[in-house]
């Protein structure tokens, strides 16, 4: 089966490269998200409108999608609403040297920002936590500011717990079935599971899904694999906790 599902997104995930709302998932209250989720971060095209997802790692850095990470957007951080979010503006954006917009492999970029901001950055997944916690049908939870077919981009960050079905690899991804997925807008949104120490560990950046997924909710969902491209996060991000 494994084997078929890889087949099967090789070639949809060249012809959709961008993951839509979170399917399944419910708005986020304003006090959950500072007790769990303050790190998460809406990134904003003013020009255009569009928006992805995306997470604080550093007190100076957010890591998203690489085909997320261009100039002219700006951050919203600290609030569950993208309209009572303070706006941080970017430095400098940084997309992994070996991104391919074909394969979409090493979909993984960072912002800098051109200020530091006093929040809690997530945690990234240690080579030991990802060998005990990624595991096949492993509880863990998505989130994004995306939107669905039929709908605007939401105002309230959106989460959903999904269970790992299926699990495999595909280069830097990480792809798993599930009821639960990304839509566009979430793209660049976190993969989080709970670590040894019950906070969120950050192990996986949404890049893809395949066809009709948001619609169907039920599919795949492709992750970039946060512990394959971690030397990346290490070089460029000195303050990495």
């Amino acid at each position: 089966m494994w084997r078929s599902l890889v087949i099967g997104l090789a070639s949809v995930l060249v012809a959709i490269p961008n993951a839509i709302a979170i399917v399944h998932g419910k708005a986020v209250r304003q006090s959950l998200f500072e007790d769990r989720y303050p790190w998460a971060v809406a990134v904003e095209n003013p020009a255009s409108g569009g928006v992805c997802s995306a997470a604080l790692i550093s007190p100076t850095h957010v890591i998203s999608a690489a085909h997320c990470t261009w100039p002219g957007k700006r951050l919203l951080v600290g609030h569950t609403s993208r309209q009572k979010a303070r706006v941080v503006e970017v430095a400098d954006v940084i997309r992994h040297p070996d991104y391919d917009k074909e394969t979409n492999q090493f979909d993984v970029g960072l912002f800098r920002l051109t200020e530091a901001v006093d929040i809690e950055p997530v945690k990234l997944v240690s080579r030991g936590e990802y060998l005990l916690l990624v595991l096949p049908d492993a509880e863990a939870e998505i989130m994004g500011w995306g939107k669905r077919p039929d709908s605007d981009f939401s105002d309230r960050l959106v989460r959903a717990g999904v269970q790992l079905g299926n699990l495999g690899m595909r280069g830097t991804y990480l792809i798993y079935e599930s009821q639960g997925a990304p839509c566009g807008g979430d793209s660049g949104g976190p993969l989080v599971l709970e670590g040894l120490d019950r906070k969120p560990v950050l192990v996986g950046v949404a890049s893809a899904t395949d066809g009709n997924l948001c619609s169907t909710g039920g599919g795949a969902a492709a992750y970039t694999n946060v512990a394959a491209v971690r030397q990346f996060i290490e070089k460029h991000v000195p303050d990495l906790p």
